[in-house]
Formats: structure tokens, C-alpha cells, sequence
């Protein structure tokens, strides 16, 4: 199984955007059994998901009814086999949590989504803005994650 983990701040907004977009990625390709997405916060606390990323998620006929953030942990980090942050900062504070033993072994697993799919920049946080702002996220989500597919398959099949 291919553990594919999404992280963000507070859990309530990107990394749970990403990982249902993900999720129905995985699905649709039917590799559901194969590849599992799980979605965490540097700084979170548990909360429901944010109501404008639960109105662009069922707007995209996805559901984050159910989400309640959850705070990352060094256990999660190791046993994923790949770590998506949402910005430069979530990436550093994934590797602050690391034993300084443990971080050259994760430095090939642990990346921006934007890095990660070949692009610059961070993706935009929208907390505490409009739901077309959350929109905007959305699909900055989803061009991302489908920059990063071929990467991903190519990697899980790998496993």
C-alpha cells in the first residue's frame, strides 16, 4: 500500500481539499485499494473542516462532512511514503518535528505540492476568506494534483 500524506496548518482548508480530490483521483483510476491519501496540520487541532471547503468539496460532488483535523505526528511522517506540504513553511516545520537523525533518510519523500509538481510558489491559503477564494484554492488543488498524477502513479507502482 502507497500512503500518501497531505499537509497543511490547521487541517481544516487545503490538506483536506487536497487529499478528497486526491482520493477521487486514486478512485477513479482504481487504485482505491493500492494508494491510500490521509491529511494532517503542522498546528491543528481537532476541528470540522472549514464550511466553504466543505461547499467547494460538494460542489465537486466530494464530501468533507466527516473531516476533523488532526495534528501531524512523526509517526504518520514515517510511515508515509510520500509527504505533500502546502508551502515552504509546512515543509521546513515537517522536518522540525524529525529526529536530525531521521531527515537526509525523508528528504526523498517530503516536498511542496507545488515542487512536487514541477511548479513555484506556495498554494494559496484561503482561511477565513470567501467561498470564491476557497474556489480559487480548489482549483489551484486540483491543476496541482494533476501535474503531480503521472509522479504518483509512477511511485506507487513502484512500491
Amino acid at each position: 500500500m502507497f500512503k500518501i500524506l497531505l499537509v497543511c496548518t490547521g487541517n481544516t482548508c487545503r490538506s483536506p481539499m487536497a487529499a478528497a480530490l486526491l482520493t477521487d483521483m486514486v478512485k477513479k483510476a482504481g487504485l482505491d485499494g493500492e494508494v491510500v491519501v490521509d491529511s494532517a496540520g503542522v498546528s491543528a487541532w481537532q476541528q470540522p473542516a472549514s464550511k466553504h471547503a466543505q461547499t467547494i468539496m460538494r460542489q465537486n460532488g466530494l464530501q468533507l462532512d466527516k473531516h476533523y483535523s488532526k495534528q501531524l505526528d512523526v509517526a504518520e511522517l514515517r510511515e508515509a511514503d510520500l509527504v505533500l506540504a502546502m508551502t515552504n513553511a509546512h515543509k521546513r516545520a515537517i522536518f522540525g518535528l524529525l529526529p536530525v537523525a531521521e531527515v537526509t533518510g525523508m528528504t526523498g519523500k517530503i516536498y511542496t505540492l507545488t515542487e512536487f509538481a514541477g511548479v513555484t510558489g506556495d498554494v494559496t491559503d484561503p482561511f477565513g476568506g470567501s467561498e470564491a477564494e476557497y474556489y480559487s484554492c480548489a482549483q489551484q488543488l486540483q491543476q496541482l494534483l494533476n501535474l503531480s498524477w503521472g509522479k504518483i502513479v509512477k511511485l506507487a507502482g513502484k512500491k
